[in-house]
Parts: structure tokens; sequence; C-alpha cells
């Protein structure tokens, strides 16, 4: 049985190869065609190889032309150079992977100014003594530059006046540093392609398929002239363009700083002998983050509008278009002795709540709920005069507008502004203040000057002279209390800030502050207020009149409080180093609603206050205010129990009376955390009370002596864990 298997097989086998061989008679042609290719084809890739093996080994001197490569570059540039390999291919030409530029003489401290993957060189001829570049490519490089003008401009010189016909940037990073600051910033690769043909260079460049949605590109081209650097002409595309990658550019268009903004447009620029340097275009700026100008702890956030731009040598022009709104700037640059600019901007803003819904503080926490109507055309010139070196005139108008925040409220305003010539101004401001009608009104002038400071720029501070007047119905003080409190919490920040940060104090004389408004300031508000309410539901004490003035380096304001004797006043003399400050305030039996002390848990709640309060202090800043005060005040309050109290008697003591209104009157002088409490009285129609005491943190301890109901004798008063023992 196996030798039948074995022998049909062998039969099968043989009869599988005769098919074989008659299929190859058949078709030897097509055979002998393809093994003839396939020769060919071996011959090619063996000359091919051959021939590179030559020229690598005998006709290219790849050893000196690495030395010279490197040598170049150290003396052109005067930077350190390391190559990694240096090679040749027939179809890439010469070759050298992980090139490194230093942007010292050497590599000891890490700075790159170049590193490239790889660069190829592609040769007009293999055989002529002197061959030239073709073509170069860059494949991965990245360029940092710093300030070095002079590196920036022999690099765009070579560009310009080597012969290469074309080079190739492929997936390119760039990054331009000025001092800590980055100008230009690319996180993606570019492709770049820089061609010369006909005594032109064509520069065209992009960072990837621009009609893919959704995604961040940006695309461009143009040409410049081989010989001259003012001829050129250029167009560029942003798609969802981060302003981070080019800050320098995103500023210029803005006109200001811009933190961070994404960027959609486009935009042309072009130069020659006849037009000069023109530039314009359009541009959408999406959930932007842009500081204020003059006011830099706030910003706008997560704003979105359209800028259209138009831009000569002299001339920069601006508008700004977004929901509502529509603002135009004008900037004109001439020459006289120097360059001085003249500066116009109108606005129609309709709807201010679509803009400061995004402004707030630099923390994200402070909003301004500001609503209304604003529109306005002002002119500013530079006019060359050392003491009078702007020129304001202009109008600015506002109606409806509206403040609505849990710190001051204001509705049903309406503003008129006018800035005429010679520096003089008028203003009217009505509106409701917490629900009373007021108004402020006022005439004033402000003349600037031009001063040089230590480091050759120049700060223009302003000469004013201001007199208002504030005139309202009705002032009720609770509805300031807020604003006071929130006053309070910034301050006691900034002081523990200070203390924790160990902050130098800075002379107040030497503040911008200082040396732009108040160093040559006159200005003059007096208060009229017809009926002043201590809190809401109390009795009118009847009308208010104060002023508030600032002349000299002295400001000054005093404030009545009504017809009573109750009135406020604060001084201080600024213009110093350390500035000293006065507070005093005056109370006769003010009315008064909300808790003023607490003592063993208890809030003292008097029906009226009768206080004489005197604060003097130096510093230029809170903390040095804090750190050397002189706070003294003699204070009695009417009408407070402890009838909600936890008291604990541990002596024979009736604690009844304790229970009902009674008044408490003291003297306190303050010295470090420690008050100390002197001419203590406690008296009411049972008790009759005297004594001293201090206060620690918050923990009172009092020795009193006297009466107390129907027992003469001596008490100590101390607080246990929010209980008040009487012993």
């Amino acid at each position: 049985m196996e030798r039948f298997f074995s022998t049909h097989r062998f039969l099968q086998g043989k009869q599988n190869l005769e098919v074989l061989l008659n299929r190859i008679r058949e078709n030897k042609r097509v055979l002998f065609s393809f093994l003839a290719l396939g020769f060919v084809f071996f011959l090619f890739v063996l000359s091919y190889y051959g021939f590179e093996y030559y020229l690598r080994n005998y006709r290219i001197p790849l050893v000196k032309l690495r030395k010279v490569v490197s040598q170049t570059i150290n003396k052109e540039l005067g930077k350190a150079v390391d190559i990694g390999v240096f090679d040749f291919s027939l179809r890439e030409g010469l070759i050298i992977e992980d090139l490194v530029v230093s942007n010292e003489e050497d590599f000891s401290f890490n700075d790159h100014m170049l590193k490239v993957k790889k660069v190829t060189f592609r040769l007009s001829s293999y055989f002529k003594d002197s061959p030239t570049v073709e073509r170069i490519d860059f494949y991965s490089p990245h360029l940092v530059l710093n300030e070095d003008l002079n590196l920036r401009n022999r690099l765009i010189e070579y560009a310009q006046t080597s012969r290469i016909k074309d080079i190739r940037f492929h997936d390119a990073k760039l990054t331009v540093k000025k001092s800590d600051a980055t100008l230009v910033d690319w996180k993606e690769g570019w492709d770049i392609d820089l061609v010369r043909k006909n005594k032109r260079i064509f520069l065209k460049y992009d960072n990837g398929w621009f009609w893919v949605p959704n995604t961040t590109r940006i695309k461009g081209e143009g040409e410049f002239s081989e010989t001259n650097l003012e001829e050129y002409q250029f167009e560029f595309f942003w798609k969802n363009y981060p302003s981070e990658e080019a800050i320098l550019l995103t500023n210029f268009l803005f006109g200001a700083n811009v933190q961070s903004a994404v960027l959609s447009g486009e935009g042309k620029i072009s130069s020659n002998l006849n037009s000069g340097f023109v530039m314009d275009g359009e541009v959408e700026f999406e959930n932007s983050f842009i500081l204020i100008p003059f006011f830099e702890d706030y910003l706008l956030e997560g704003f979105r509008f359209k800028e259209k731009f138009h831009f000569t040598k002299e001339l920069e022009e601006r508008e700004f278009l977004g929901n509502d709104f529509q603002i135009k700037s004008h900037v004109l640059s001439q020459m006289a002795k120097e360059t001085l600019l003249s500066r116009k901007i109108e606005f129609q803003i309709g709807a201010l709540e679509d803009i400061f819904e995004h402004v707030t503080d630099i923390s994200g926490v402070v909003r301004f709920p500001l609503f209304g109507a604003l529109q306005g055309k002002l002119e500013l010139k530079e006019t060359g005069e050392k003491n009078k070196w702007f020129s304001l005139i202009g109008e600015v108008t506002g109606s409806g507008i509206k403040l609505d925040s849990s710190l001051f409220q204001l509705e049903n305003g309406k503003l008129s502004f006018q800035w005429k010539p010679n520096n003089e101004w008028d203003l009217k401001l009505d509106g409701e203040i917490f629900g009373k009608p007021s108004h402020l009104l006022g005439n004033g002038s402000a003349d600037w000057s031009r001063s040089k400071k230590i480091d050759g720029s120049y700060y223009y501070p302003m000469a004013s002279k201001t007199k208002l007047s504030f005139q309202s119905t009705e002032l009720t003080a609770n509805d300031w209390k807020p604003l006071y409190e929130d006053w309070k919490k910034d301050t006691m920040e900034e002081i523990r800030e200070r203390q924790e940060k160990l902050i130098p104090e800075e002379y107040f004389y030497q503040t911008k502050l200082y040396k732009y408004f108040l160093e040559s300031m006159n200005f003059d508000l007096g208060i009229q207020i017809t009926h002043f309410y201590p809190y809401r539901g109390s009795k009118s004490l009847g009308e208010s009149k104060g002023n508030l003035s600032v002349k000299e380096g002295r400001f000054s304001l005093n404030l009545g409080l009504g017809n009573s004797d109750s009135k406020l006043s604060m001084v201080s003399y600024f213009a110093s180093k350390t500035p000293n400050f006065s507070l005093n305030l005056n109370l006769k039996e003010y009315p008064w609603s909300d808790p003023w002390m607490t003592v063993c848990g208890i809030d003292l709640k008097p029906t009226n206050v009768s206080m004489d309060f005197s604060f003097n202090s130096i510093g230029s800043d809170y903390y040095m205010l804090h750190k050397d005060a002189r706070t003294s005040y003699s204070l009695k309050l009417f009408g407070i129990n402890f009838k909600d109290g936890d008291l604990v008697s541990k002596g024979n003591f009736d604690l009844k009376p304790l229970k009902l209104p009674f008044n408490l009157e003291f003297t306190l002088n303050r010295y470090s955390d420690l008050d100390y409490l002197s001419d203590v009285v406690v008296s009411s129609e049972t008790i009759d009370l005297k004594g001293y005491g201090n206060n620690k943190n918050g923990n009172y301890q009092m020795t009193l002596y006297g009466l107390i109901g129907e027992i003469r004798g001596s008490l100590n008063i101390s607080e246990e864990e929010n209980k008040c023992v009487i012993k």
C-alpha cells in the first residue's frame, strides 16, 4: 500500500513539471523580458551606488568640507558649531545631520541659537572645480534669536545676496526673545519656501492645510527684491492662531499690550519707492485677555471683536467693531525737531454692559456691572512745548448709565464732559446714588509737561486745577458700609502680604501716582447733602456739608455728619519720603443700628454712640501706617445689655441689672496688639461701676468696683470659652 502511494506521488510530480515546462516554452519571451528588466535594474542600482561611492570617497572631500562649514559659521557669526554627521548622497546632495550652533563662543551655557535635525545641499555639478549650491533644505530647524540686531541683519542680507536659487524649511520653529520677554514663539512647525527668480525672491509659507476646519493655521506668500530691502509685498492669512506665537505682531495690530488672544483674518503689506510702507487688513480677536491701558490691574477677559487696520509710515488707523460698539483710532506722526504724535479717537458704545461684563481685576474676582450708552470724540496732540506738551479737545456724553454692584449703586446716570481749547474742561454728571438724586458739577484745567527719567525715557506729569461740587438730596451712611468693608479687606490682605514677603517700603514721592498726578494738583470738592441719615429707617440728622481738597502736597477732608456736633476729618501731608496721616472722628449721641463690639461672644448693639477717635501714623503704604499707628479714643455706648449672653457668676452678684439696658464708656489707647482701657464706667439706674481693663485679640478683661443692684464691691470680668465669668 505504501509503495502504491509513493509511485502515485512521483507520477503526479512528473506531470506538474511537464506542465510548468510547457508554460515556460509558451511564455519564454515574457520571461526573458522580466529577467532582462531585472538585470537592467540591478545594473542601474549598482551604477547608482557605485557612482555615489566614487563621489563620496574620491571626488567630494567630506572631511575638508566639514571643517570649512564649521570654520565659516564660526568666523561669520562668532558662534560655536557642532556637526553630528557630514555625509553625501546622490538624491539629497551634501547632508549635515544634528547641526547645532551655540549663542556663545562655546557650549558651556548650553544656550543654542540653531538646532537642525538635517540639512541638505544640492550642488549644480559634481565635476566642476567650484560647484554652486542650487538648493538648501532644512529639516526640523529651531532658530532662537535674541537682541542681536547685527545677527538678524546679516541673516536677512545673506538671504538676499546669496545666489542660492531655492531655500526650503520643513517643520521650522522660530523663537525671538527680548530680555525676559518672548516676542515670537512658533509652537507648530512651519514650511517655508524661498525661491529666487528674475532678480526677485518669492516667499511662501504655511503650517498645514488651511482648509481643515477647527485647526490652527497660518499661510502667506509674497516677494521682495534682491537689491532693495525697502521693496516687497506680502499677503498673510490666520485662522485660530494664538497670539502668544507672535505677540509682537499682535500688539502692533491692536496698538497696546495683549496678554493672549486667538486671531483669524488676513492682511497685505507692501513697500516701494513710490507709495512707501502700506499695511491693510482685517482681523478678529477671540477669547482675548487684554490689559487696560493706564489701569494695568484690570483686564478685558474673554472678549471678542473685529479690527480693520490701515498703516503707513506716518499713519496708524484702527477701527474696532463689536456687539453694539464702534471705536476708531487715528495716530499721525509728524516731524518737527522731533517726531510728534497726533491722536484722534471716536467711539460709539450702545451698550456698555457688553464690554464691562468682560472687565475684571487680575485676580478675576472683581466685576464691573456697568450699563448704559457712551459716545465721544477726543483729539490729543503733542505740541513740542515742554511745559504744555499735550493739547486735548473733545467731548464725551453718556446716558442711561447704571452701576449695579454690591459695593456701589448708580442709576439713571447722564454724563456731559467737554474738553475745550487751552486744556480747560467742564463736567456735569446727574444720576441717582443708592436711589437718591445726586449731581456732580465742576470745571478745571490740566497741563502736561515733559520730563526725562534717569534712564533717558520721558514721562508726563500733570498740573491740574479742579473745582467740583457734589450735591445730593439724601445720604445714608450705612449704604457705604459694603464699600468700607471691601476696602478694609483689601487693606488687611496687603498688610499680611507685606509682612510675609518682606516687601520693602517705597518712598511715596517717588511713586507714579505722586509724580504723574499729585505733585502739581490743586483739587477742591464741595459736598452738600440735604438730609443725612445714619442708617435706613433712622431720623434725619439734617443738612450735611463738607470739603475735600488736595493742594501743595496736602490732603484734607472735613465732613459734618448732620447738624449735630458729629464730624469726620482726615489730614495728610504726602509730599515727603514717609507721608503723615491723621484721622479724627467725633460722634455725639450718634444713632447706631449695628453691633459695635463683641464681648464674651456677645454682640453689644448700642442705640446711640458718643466717641472721640484719633488715629495718627506715618508711612507710604498700609503696612507702615499700621505698624507705626498711634490710636486712642474715648467711647460711650448707650442702651447695651447682656440679655442674650452667657453670664457665669462666681461670687454673690445679682446679674439681672446687666441684662437690662445700661451705658458703657471707656478710653482706649492702643499699643502694638494690646488695647488698654482706662476710665471705664458702667452706668444705669441700678449700676454704677468704675475701673479699668484691656483687650488682646478680642478677649476683654475688666476690673470694676462700685454698685451693681443692691451690692457694692469689686468684680473682675473675663472671657472664658465665650462666657463672661464674673468674680
